[in-house]
């Protein structure tokens, strides 16, 4: 189980980093009188936090992965979420580093 836990933090800390930079871009553009957008995953049902940045959805799939890893305990329905939560934020953050540097 440590293993699988150690696993979520490397890509925890992998993401935090790129949401950082993605939502200081966010803000910059958003200065410049763009970036009007009200929620980073519009009707997304894997989230509970609805925010117009990445660090509020990073920081919920984070807790949860705190959570797995202080009662060492976990169901495989929370895994499989949190698993779908890291992968969304991956692919999010890349197209959207993507677009940017066009």
């Amino acid at each position: 189980m440590d293993t699988l836990l150690n696993q979520l933090d490397d890509n925890l800390k992998e993401l935090y980093r790129k949401a950082l930079d993605a939502d200081a871009l966010l803000d910059s553009l958003q200065q410049q009188g763009h970036a009007k957008h009200q929620r980073i995953f519009a009707d997304n049902k894997l989230f509970q936090v609805s925010a117009n940045r990445f660090m509020p959805y990073l920081a919920e799939t984070a807790e949860q992965v705190a959570a797995m890893r202080q009662s060492q305990q976990f169901n495989t329905a929370t895994l499989q979420r949190v698993v779908q939560q890291l992968k969304q934020l991956h692919s999010t953050l890349a197209e959207f580093r993507a677009v940017i540097t066009k």
